[in-house]
């Protein structure tokens, strides 16, 4: 988890273009996480999305 969304957008876009899949920054109360986009369900709110094929 992370408090700083420069932080966690780098991460995901460092993600995205390592693992060649489509990967999110979600936030969950006053955080910021990164997941895959096979991980997302629906139930949280997506601050950015990175497909590295786009």
């Amino acid at each position: 988890m992370f408090t700083d969304i420069k932080i966690a957008r780098l991460h995901a876009l460092g993600l995205s273009r390592t693992l060649m899949i489509a990967t999110m920054v979600i936030g969950i109360g006053t955080q910021f996480a990164v997941i895959t986009a096979d991980e997302f369900d629906g139930d949280v709110a997506v601050i950015n999305e990175y497909d590295p094929f786009s």
